[in-house]
């Protein structure tokens, strides 16, 4: 088990970077936004040639994108609840959870995007999580520190009625463990291994 939670960080940057650099949307099933909201998240992440990942917001990745835009609209006509088409997106008080993944270090893109007003900030390796102000994701896309990033949607069973999970906890940042940990041990991540391995391992064999 020891060898499974060293990989964990890895296997978290790589799903990370798997959603964010796809320049999809999370499900074709998913609630279609209005064609003005795609047009301008879609311009964000192309930029004005429509091809490629090279808009001036696309490390930001393109379903936060749209659910920006479309919080910006909802902000514009009024309302009650916002209901974003993204699926899996989970909105409270205007911010939503993200996986951020640093250029470099964690420590300078947590001190960024806790300037941004990031919210139950924790890391794991080079991965910070949080739930990000939605009006800050412009700003957000443009920092230095900043690889890549993903709208959070993974849950666990435990807490699918209560607050957002966060990957690692604060006190487990990026520390190797020194002895085998027993499988009750491993839910660190937010019961979120079996998972993220099996993506590891789907990317893994693509590799070969």
């Amino acid at each position: 088990m020891t060898c499974a939670s060293a990989a964990t960080p890895v296997a978290l940057e790589s799903l990370v970077l798997l959603l964010a650099g796809t320049g999809l949307p999370f499900s074709a099933a998913a609630q279609q936004p209005a064609d003005s909201i795609r047009a301008e998240a879609l311009e964000d992440f192309h930029g004005p040639d429509e091809t490629g990942k090279d808009g001036p917001l696309a490390k930001a990745g393109l379903d936060l994108l749209m659910l920006y835009h479309e919080h910006q609209a909802f902000q514009q006509r009024g309302g009650d609840t916002f209901s974003p088409s993204i699926p899996g997106a989970r909105v409270s008080d205007g911010h939503v959870p993200i996986d951020a993944i640093a250029a470099n270090e964690a420590g300078p893109l947590r001190a960024d995007l806790n300037e941004l007003g990031l919210k139950d900030a924790a890391v794991a390796g080079r991965i910070v999580s949080g739930r990000l102000p939605i009006d800050q994701i412009p700003a957000m896309a443009t920092l230095e520190s900043l690889r890549g990033v993903a709208l959070s949607r993974m849950k666990t069973h435990e807490d699918a009625s209560g607050p957002t999970p966060m990957a690692p906890q604060p006190e487990a940042i990026g520390e190797p463990s020194e002895k085998t940990a027993p499988p009750e041990d491993v839910p660190r991540t937010g019961g979120r291994l079996p998972f993220l391995l099996g993506i590891l391992g789907v990317l893994l064999l693509t590799e070969l």
